[in-house]
């Protein structure tokens, strides 16, 4: 498939159905549903000639966790950006920004579609931005059969308008993924999600204490009830054309010899590399000093150029783009030099999204992230990924026994948590199981069990023996130590030396992942 394909389809499947207005009646019931619980709140809108900029804030003021949905997601090589759908009301006057996952669409995708799902943590508060090329193209208001398109029209109004879910969300949702009592179940044709596939789903994330996919149209998901965020921006003049003529051809300028690239990150590195708590709480002091103050690098490279320059539409044959919107929460503006002046410029937007000319928008198969090429946040990214493993690590010891109910076909374990023996912890967790659904057997793969700054090996982890399923939640389970299968022990296979700077992450009975940078540290922790 052409890379920019996906991104094109992603678009014309969705955008055409959810674009049609709901009217009203959702926005009277949101205002209720918001009272005390999360609020929205525009900083700063800025409408120039061809683009509006937009950037407002989502604070939760609840005592509980908000799942806010960011959009939707097909799985494949992209990253996970985020969404959202313009609609005019039926007044004329109402552009509405909505990104909610019970929306109704129509068109069949390629691929399985996953809603994503951010967390919002209780008493915190994040900005996401959206610009909006103006006159926005908005779809037709109604489905009549040969509706021609109107001259331009202007809106005196804007809302945004963003789905949640209240509470522990991925657990309510864990729960209710059961399999069947047998390998084949009664409608062989409609198989229920069993956990190992929701979970293995998930094991991509950067943050999976943050992020959450959840397949669309599953019945457990559609038990659960959206909330909704709302607000009203009066007194505005927004021009608007009501045609799903989305998409414009750009020229090429040709060919260019780069001789530097320069990247600045905005807000920071920070922010645009580890937005989550999860990922932050892996950082020093220092390290979040850093990467919050240092905004710019340059490539001077030649490889580096070229793989910037690979990717940048400009340099290619005449290429299809989006009129653009897009949502997003960081972004990165590229300036290209030739013969010692700025030639082209273009931004980044949630890492996996092209922005040129400040109004189209592209995305393809296959985008470089932006960390390969920025060595300040190698190291730490390497990090991130183990703390990624053994978090994964965690999500499948959590559904091991189920796993095992059926490789022993013993329903009475398929309710207790059951970890697998210390002496064949790695082995036990590779081992085959019965394909649910199915008529053939699935295996976990073994990327979780590989630290990539470790070196050579096909384990770099050891498992804690004297920690049980009912062990306090403090207690070590999984922790780095040198290669090698099957390891298991205390802190005197603890290592330090798989990270630069030195240190080490473990992995706590209930699921938190630590970075240990000293011996004072691994001492503290408990062992026993």
């Amino acid at each position: 498939m052409n890379r920019y394909t996906l991104f094109l389809i992603v678009l014309f499947i969705f955008a055409p159905s959810v674009m049609r207005t709901q009217g009203q009646t959702d926005a009277a019931s949101s205002t209720s549903k918001n009272t005390g619980a999360l609020s929205i709140s525009v900083t700063s809108l800025d409408i120039k000639d061809e683009v509006l900029y937009l950037t407002y804030e989502i604070r939760n003021d609840s005592e509980d966790d908000a799942w806010i949905f960011a959009g939707w997601h097909i799985l494949s090589q992209v990253t996970y950006g985020m969404n959202a759908s313009i609609q005019i009301g039926e007044d004329g006057q109402t552009i509405t920004i909505r990104a909610r996952s019970k929306m109704k669409r129509t068109g069949t995708p390629p691929k399985p579609v996953y809603s994503r799902l951010v967390r919002l943590r209780s008493g915190d508060s994040q900005a996401e931005s959206i610009f909006m090329a103006i006159p926005t193209c908005t779809g037709f208001k109604s489905e009549h059969v040969g509706q021609q398109e109107q001259a331009t029209q202007y809106a005196t109004r804007l809302a945004i308008e963003l789905g949640y879910y209240q509470g522990n969300f991925p657990e309510r949702i864990r729960k209710k993924l059961k399999p069947p009592e047998n390998v084949f179940p009664e409608d062989p044709g409609n198989p229920p999600l069993s956990p190992q596939t929701f979970s293995g789903e998930n094991e991509d994330l950067n943050s999976r204490d943050d992020e959450l996919l959840v397949l669309e149209g599953l019945q457990e998901i559609e038990s659960e009830e959206e909330q909704i965020i709302r607000t009203v921006i009066e007194n505005i003049r927004i021009p608007y054309e009501e045609t799903r003529n989305y998409t414009r051809k750009i020229k090429s300028p040709g060919l260019h010899s780069y001789e530097k690239i320069e990247i600045q990150y905005k807000p920071s590195m920070l922010e645009y590399f580890f937005p989550y708590k999860s990922q932050q709480s892996l950082l020093s002091p220092d390290e979040m000093e850093y990467l919050q103050s240092d905004k710019t690098i340059v490539l001077n490279d030649k490889q580096d150029i070229h793989t910037v320059a690979h990717f940048i539409p400009h340099t290619r044959a005449d290429t299809t783009v989006v009129v653009g919107r897009l949502r997003y929460r960081s972004h990165a503006d590229v300036v290209c030099y030739s013969e010692s002046k700025p030639f082209l410029s273009f931004s980044i937007c949630n890492d996996d999204i092209i922005v040129i000319e400040r109004r189209y928008v592209i995305g393809f198969e296959g985008f470089p992230s932006l960390k390969k090429l920025t060595p300040q946040i190698q190291a730490i990214d390497l990090r991130m990924h183990c703390a990624a493993n053994l978090k994964n690590q965690w999500y499948r010891l959590r559904i091991h026994n189920l796993l095992e109910a059926l490789c022993q076909n013993d329903p009475s374990i398929r309710n207790k948590t059951l970890y697998p023996r210390p002496s064949e912890w790695c082995d036990d967790m590779l081992r085959p199981y019965p394909v649910l659904g199915g008529r053939g057997v699935g295996r976990w793969g073994t990327e979780s069990h590989i630290c990539l700054s470790a070196g050579e090996g096909k384990n770099h982890y050891a498992m804690n023996p004297n920690c049980k399923p009912n062990s306090p939640p403090d207690m070590v389970l999984l922790f780095e130590t040198r290669a090698g299968w099957n390891q298991h022990g205390g802190p005197e296979l603890f290592t330090f030396d798989n990270h630069d700077p030195k240190g080490g992450c473990v992995l706590l009975n209930d699921g938190t992942v630590k970075f240990i940078r000293t011996k004072e540290q691994l001492q503290q922790l408990r062992w026993k």
